[in-house]
C-alpha cells in the first residue's frame, strides 16, 4: 500500500526547477557557496565557517521572508481588485 502512495505522489523538483521562478535566491546561494569556498581556502576553522554559514543563512532568510510578503501583499490587492473592481488603490504620493 505505502508503494502504491509513493508512485501517486510526483517526485520533487530539482533545486534548479524551484529557484527558476527566484533567480535572486538562487543567486545568493551560489554567492553563499563562492564565499565559503574562499573562506575554507584563506584557511578558517570550522567554528569561523560555521559563524560565516549561520549569518549568511539568517540573512537569506530575512530576504525569503521579504519576497514572501511581497507576494502575498500582491495577491491581496489583486484579489482585493477582483471582488472590488470600483475600490480605490491607495498609493503614497510622490
Amino acid at each position: 500500500m505505502n508503494d502504491e502512495n509513493a508512485k501517486d505522489r510526483k517526485s520533487p523538483a530539482s533545486l534548479d526547477e524551484r529557484f527558476a521562478t527566484r533567480p535572486q535566491v538562487y543567486e545568493r546561494l551560489q554567492k553563499i557557496a563562492d564565499m565559503m569556498d574562499r573562506a575554507i581556502a584563506e584557511g578558517c576553522t570550522a567554528d569561523e565557517a560555521e559563524v560565516l554559514a549561520m549569518e549568511q543563512i539568517q540573512k537569506l532568510g530575512g530576504e525569503l521572508l521579504g519576497d514572501w510578503a511581497r507576494e502575498q501583499q500582491q495577491r491581496s490587492v489583486a484579489e482585493s481588485q477582483r471582488e472590488n473592481p470600483s475600490a480605490i488603490k491607495h498609493i503614497k504620493k510622490k
